[in-house]
């Protein structure tokens, strides 16, 4: 019944916004790939809705990473303001909540190296669960987009290796021939979303489009496009960046805790560039160049796909983080935040995380050749 629906109709699939030939599905090619496909949405659409949290909605925002589809849970915006990420099954899930209690634990509150990671990663708020589904646990984590109207959204994977040093050869292959110029870049892009304020519309570049950079792109066809606002480069929002940056290099030439792999770096900022309407008029800029005034937090204010929301009972919450620990200083750029993301591969090592800051070094002399351009 299938095969003789698909053989009736032209089939035009679209990947990342670039349209593919159209093919008539009545060929040889349909019968061996299309009807592949075709089978696989089908399937796909069979399976159960997954039940979000109570008070939560999936995160639109989300460039990297698992998503809420296909019967799966990706990140999460719940009410309160905070970001639910769902534990991975283990080990990976269980390195990250361990790394993230270790970070956030009262026994780090002596221990100068951790305090200082605090500041450099999303505030852990703690483990959470939905009542329905005990036993789908989420890491409730710090909303850096809450006070950004339109946040535009760079996530950064970091280091030559993605790989971790227990990495089969097959999985060392594998990841390498994800993107060979990090082998020279320290670092890939996995994903994009920018803003215009003449249009009103986000715009997404996806992993897709991220891979076909180079070298020689990356610089300007890719942070290029990140960092323009309606073809304007932000250059104070570039050396916010780079401070920000800095700090981060600054903590890893000091600590001999952690190395991190496949771990990534987040990298927000207001793509509405307009003052906000509840700022004092003698109020100051942030030195970013953005108003750093009370913003009224809406995830995502452009135009964007409806959000069903559902109504469930109160989250259940365990293993709480007493919020006086946690609290991290005011950024001296309220309007820019840079955060390490990511931290289901991370080893507790002696030595210096000679990976990571290799990609960091070229990432800020990446960022300083766009700031001249």
């Amino acid at each position: 019944m299938i095969l003789q629906y698909i053989k009736n109709v032209y089939i035009t699939f679209s990947d990342s916004g670039h349209q593919h030939p159209r093919v008539k599905t009545g060929s040889a090619l349909a019968k061996a790939g299309l009807r592949k496909i075709v089978l696989k949405r089908l399937m796909s659409s069979l399976k159960r809705t997954p039940t979000l949290p109570p008070g939560t909605k999936p995160l639109d925002n989300q460039v990297a990473g698992h998503q809420t589809a296909d019967g799966k849970i990706g990140c999460l915006v719940h009410e309160d303001g905070t970001v639910l990420k769902p534990v991975q099954v283990p080990p990976k899930g269980q390195t990250e909540v361990e790394f993230y209690q270790e970070v956030f634990g009262e026994q780090a509150s002596t221990d100068k190296v951790l305090l200082q990671l605090r500041e450099l990663v999303p505030k852990f708020h703690g483990i959470v669960h939905a009542p329905k589904e005990p036993d789908v646990r989420f890491m409730k984590l710090e909303n850096l987009l809450q006070d950004m109207r339109q946040p535009c959204v760079l996530d950064i994977k970091m280091g030559r290796k993605t790989y971790d040093p227990f990495a089969s050869k097959e999985k060392i292959a594998m990841e390498t021939a994800k993107f060979p110029p990090a082998k020279n870049l320290g670092y890939q892009i996995s994903g994009m979303l920018t803003y215009s304020p003449k249009t009103g519309k986000f715009q997404k570049f996806d992993k897709y489009f991220c891979k076909k950079l180079n070298e020689e792109t990356i610089v300007f066809e890719g942070f290029g496009k990140f960092f323009a606002i309606d073809g304007v480069l932000q250059k104070e929002v570039i050396k916010a960046v780079i401070e920000r940056l800095e700090q981060i290099l600054e903590w890893f030439h000091k600590q001999r805790t952690f190395n991190f792999f496949a771990s990534s770096l987040l990298v927000v900022f207001d793509g509405d560039i307009s003052p906000s309407p509840s700022s004092h008029p003698n109020s100051s800029l942030s030195s970013s160049g953005l108003d750093g005034g009370n913003i009224t937090h809406n995830c995502c204010n452009g135009e964007t796909d409806s959000i069903i929301e559902n109504d469930f009972s109160d989250l259940v919450s365990s293993d709480s983080v007493d919020d006086k620990t946690t609290n991290p200083p005011d950024s001296p750029h309220p309007k820019v935040q840079v955060r390490m993301i990511d931290f289901a591969h991370v080893y507790h090592m002696t030595e210096e995380d000679e990976n990571y800051i290799f990609g960091l070094k070229h990432l800020i002399d990446d960022f300083r050749r766009l700031l001249k351009s």
